[in-house]
């Protein structure tokens, strides 16, 4: 599925699979995360071609997360850009690593492709001749960043938001750092927010993120039991239901992310 913010932004995905956001500039396009899989990489190419008449020039990924970067390897010697963290972390994934996410005949096939130009905390660049803001914030995992298009108040949040469907909380999210984060986005005050999963909509699915973190610490502090949680309407009514009960085993298990904020 494919939603048109504007003439020259669009969001592609579906069923709640990881949004990969093509954004059209003067001479070439960009696109932000990369998906699962290289073959639907390539298709995202094709499609930048047919609908834009431009070829993608430049990549950038949000965070590590194998739905997010594994595509990477079908724009190999392009500009591929992240968090520094980003590319520190997927140097570390080994063959297990990839067979365990892509299967093992996909991973003898297949190889990913790390990002080349990396930042640390705040990057501007000027892409395809669009003016593009990096932002690394961390929360969702520690090398989340945001990319911002003030020309067209359009951000990009990745997997610091979720639309319609639960958070993946993971050993390494840090639930204090999320809500500064989301934070952050409201204050930069974008009219569209394109989130992780999910369609893309306005503040206020930022808001709805915001609430639902918050209410998954009251839960692990003691200050709401489960039933209430699950009562309400902005956890109960998102899908993949799967994901929240893994999100909540990790919570438990993990101290790291436990004992955020107390």
């Amino acid at each position: 599925m494919v939603d048109k913010i504007s003439d020259r932004v669009l969001v592609i995905g579906e069923g709640g699979s990881a949004n990969s956001t093509l954004i059209a500039g003067k001479n070439c396009s960009i696109l932000v995360d990369t998906s699962l899989f290289p073959e639907k990489a390539i298709k995202i190419s094709k499609f930048s071609m047919d609908v834009f008449g431009l070829p993608i020039s430049y990549v950038i990924n949000t965070h590590y997360h194998p739905d997010h970067t594994f595509g990477n390897s079908a724009f190999e010697g392009l500009d591929i850009i992240s968090s520094s963290r980003t590319r520190e972390i997927m140097e570390k994934m080994d063959y297990n690593y990839i067979k365990a996410v892509w299967g093992e005949e996909e991973a003898r096939k297949n190889h990913i492709t790390l990002p080349n130009v990396v930042f640390d905390e705040k990057k501007q660049m000027s892409l395809c001749g669009r003016k593009i803001s990096l932002i690394h914030l961390g929360g969702h995992t520690p090398d989340s960043i945001v990319i911002f298009l003030e020309d067209e108040s359009i951000l990009v949040a990745g997997d610091l938001v979720f639309n319609g469907y639960h958070a993946e909380i993971t050993p390494d999210s840090a639930l204090e750092k999320w809500l500064y984060a989301l934070d952050y986005i409201r204050n930069l005050q974008p009219f569209f927010v394109v989130p992780g999963h999910g369609r893309f909509g306005g503040l206020e699915i930022v808001g709805k993120m915001k609430e639902y973190i918050l209410k998954i610490q009251m839960f692990i502090h003691g200050r709401i039991d489960d039933s209430e949680l699950i009562k309400d309407p902005n956890v109960s009514k998102r899908m993949f239901p799967e994901l929240f009960a893994s999100s909540i085993e990790n919570i438990l298990k993990y101290s790291k992310i436990k004992t955020q904020g107390v």
